[in-house]
């Protein structure tokens, strides 16, 4: 069976080697592959190895926004996961459910931000004081960091919101396609706020004693977007697919999850108690998912702003 993904390969080689010692005759074939740019390069391979043909993935994982993409692309098969697994998860639909938690927070360089110039909420960051001082995944390419600044609109109406993209945008925000290095921007002082970051990198930044704190602005809740597993139509091991997937969602695979040693993943059932279940390391909040099910093709006119605005 192939499953292509985009969590690091030495983090997936021990769920494998788990899950096989309970199917030991279901060989997996993983691919790391990446998901940037839309149509994401992992949709546009599994499009033309099945317009070929030939093998392609059984599964793909990949977060929410490029998950919305191969879903609308036709490419997606019913996973028919069984009703009392789904209940334990907020964020799925029949296509796709999101098995790992990526929550999402702003963060600061505790030695440049202090409490002489700490911002209290999202509309301090479009102060003309920060221009070139802010970075943010880049909104550019329909994923992730488009995702999570549309969602904002839900939540402020369309005044503020467009208030503070045009804002923001003025402000000439650092675009990164990768987390690790937009992390690196605001440890090493580049850009000392971070608009959006991932709470697993905050965690392992402060674990290894960097200079990056969490930045709490009141109009801005805890959210969160998920890596998210789905079946392909073109696939042809469907049943070792969803004994695969049924495993990695059970109580035992999310448990695996969120006490992986040597790196930090958060499981998408909130309940499971684990090390770094949102419980524990996002106590007392309510998460907000991101994007919403029915984000694709909804949000497209504000994701073509944010490109233009942006670029």
């Amino acid at each position: 069976m192939r499953v292509y993904g985009t969590v690091e390969i030495e983090e997936m080689d021990p769920w494998i080697k788990k899950f096989n010692e309970q199917f030991p005759n279901i060989k997996i074939d993983y691919n790391r592959r990446y998901v940037y740019g839309t149509p994401p390069p992992m949709m546009k391979a599994v499009q033309s190895e099945s317009k070929k043909g030939i093998t392609t993935a059984d599964i793909v994982i990949a977060s929410t926004s490029p998950m919305l993409q191969f879903q609308n692309g036709g490419l997606l098969d019913e996973h028919q996961i069984d009703s009392e697994i789904l209940s334990k998860f907020k964020h799925y639909n029949q296509w796709w459910i999101g098995f790992l938690a990526i929550p999402t927070v702003q963060i600061m360089n505790k030695d440049i931000i202090n409490s002489d110039n700490i911002p209290t909420q999202a509309m301090d960051l479009i102060d003309p004081k920060w221009d070139g001082k802010l970075t943010t995944h880049d909104v550019t390419l329909g994923t992730y960091g488009a995702h999570f600044v549309q969602k904002l609109k839900d939540l402020w109406g369309a005044e503020k919101w467009n208030q503070f993209i045009n804002g923001l945008a003025k402000n000439n925000p650092v675009r990164f396609g990768l987390f690790d290095d937009l992390t690196d921007a605001v440890d090493d002082g580049t850009c000392p706020i971070g608009v959006n970051a991932l709470l697993h990198d905050l965690i392992k930044a402060k674990d290894e004693g960097r200079s990056v704190e969490r930045l709490r602005l009141s109009d801005i809740p805890a959210m969160s977007t998920s890596n998210a597993m789905a079946m392909t139509k073109a696939g042809k091991n469907k049943e070792d697919a969803k004994i695969f997937m049924e495993f990695m969602l059970s109580d035992e695979g999310q448990k695996m999850i969120g006490n992986s040693e040597h790196t930090v993943r958060v499981p998408g059932n909130e309940t499971i108690d684990t090390k770094y279940s949102i419980s524990k390391i996002l106590p007392n909040e309510d998460v907000i998912y991101f994007p919403d099910q029915d984000a694709f093709p909804r949000t497209q006119p504000d994701l073509d702003l944010l490109k233009e605005k942006f670029s």
